[in-house]
């Protein structure tokens, strides 16, 4: 929800009207913006401690991982700035703008969220 009302807001910041471009662009803003947050709670999941251990885990199993899929996302996009159709234009700063604060939020939000929560997880079946 933070990525969508950041990004829309961006537009509109941008001066870009709602027209079918944007609608098209809005509509996918979902499934680009959830790959970092699934990607560390996953990890954060699968890993065994304490709250800050499994922080600790997340972040250096795919950290790294979640960062270059972020570089190159942006990296691909930014091609796309200098296009002459509007709509790949568009599309290349939607892009950038989704996956920067998708990473941004799924980093700082979300996993400090699951810090400031203390969720009551188990250990994992097997490991004592």
């Amino acid at each position: 929800m933070c990525v969508l009302l950041s990004v829309v807001g961006t537009m509109v910041a941008l001066g870009w009207s709602l027209g079918s471009i944007e609608a098209i662009l809005i509509s996918i803003v979902a499934g680009f913006s959830v790959n970092y947050v699934v990607h560390l709670a996953h990890s954060y999941n699968n890993s065994s401690g304490d709250t800050y251990e499994r922080v600790q885990s997340a972040f250096g199993e795919m950290g790294s991982s979640v960062l270059n899929g972020m570089v190159t996302s942006v990296g691909a996009s930014i091609p796309l700035f200098f296009c002459q159709l509007q709509f790949f234009r568009k599309f290349g700063t939607f892009l950038c703008l989704t996956i920067a604060y998708s990473w941004i939020f799924a980093n700082f939000g979300f996993m400090c969220m699951l810090v400031q929560a203390k969720l009551p997880l188990k250990e994992k079946k097997g490991t004592h």
